[in-house]
């Protein structure tokens, strides 16, 4: 055996060594993946998440921007005016969003905070796509590409049984949204999984922390 084949050996039976004795960090590229959080907390977490991006796409449109309905309203004075309401709000533009959504989830990762290993679903990218989340620090990515698909899997299952009640509660813009579609109307949270404040941020999704286990 060469002094080169002997120095090789050397190297990989340090690796091998040092692997060893060293933590799991799958950060690092080790494969030791960590549970996944169980259905009900991923259920949860698309469902705040599914909020959150219909929010973003509401946000996004002009607010002097309307729609005329097709009928009339009477004003104050009595008068008939045709009957315009903000585009963004209009049945029309909520019902292209709800087709569009849930392959949103692509950009989409399941987490644990590395300070509590509490659970949590972070966007990759910043709402206007110009750089990368910087929650993204704070956790350690769970690296299960079968968990990234049946994110949106879990958001087209929501928006199939419930897209009547989600456009409804967006055209009324009303509030707590969170708490009405996942805890209330879907009932894939509990009471406990959405903050008091409707706080359409995704950070929302790690307020909650069940057992976990592997899907």
């Amino acid at each position: 055996m060469n002094l080169v084949s002997v120095t090789c050996f050397v190297f990989a039976f340090m690796v091998v060594l040092t692997s060893a004795n060293e933590p799991n960090d799958y950060t690092n590229g080790n494969f030791a993946v960590p549970d996944v959080p169980k259905r009900e907390i991923l259920r949860c977490m698309v469902c705040k998440a599914l909020v959150d991006e219909v929010e973003i796409a509401v946000d996004k449109v002009d607010p002097h921007k309307k729609v005329d309905m097709g009928s009339f309203r009477l004003d104050g004075q009595g008068n008939v005016k045709q009957n315009l309401v903000p585009y963004a709000r209009s049945e029309l533009f909520l019902s292209e969003v709800m087709d569009k959504v849930c392959p949103m989830f692509r950009n989409y990762v399941v987490a644990s905070y590395k300070a509590t290993g509490i659970p949590t679903l972070l966007r990759i990218e910043t709402p206007d796509g110009k750089g990368m989340n910087p929650e993204m620090s704070n956790v350690n990515i769970v690296p299960n590409p079968e968990v990234n698909e049946q994110l949106s899997s879990y958001c087209q299952s929501l928006v199939e049984e419930f897209e009547d009640d989600i456009v409804s509660m967006f055209a009324k813009s009303e509030k707590q949204l969170h708490e009405k579609l996942c805890v209330t109307v879907a009932e894939v949270c509990p009471k406990d999984a959405v903050p008091d404040a409707d706080d359409s941020s995704s950070e929302s999704s790690d307020d909650f922390d069940f057992d976990r286990e592997e899907l």
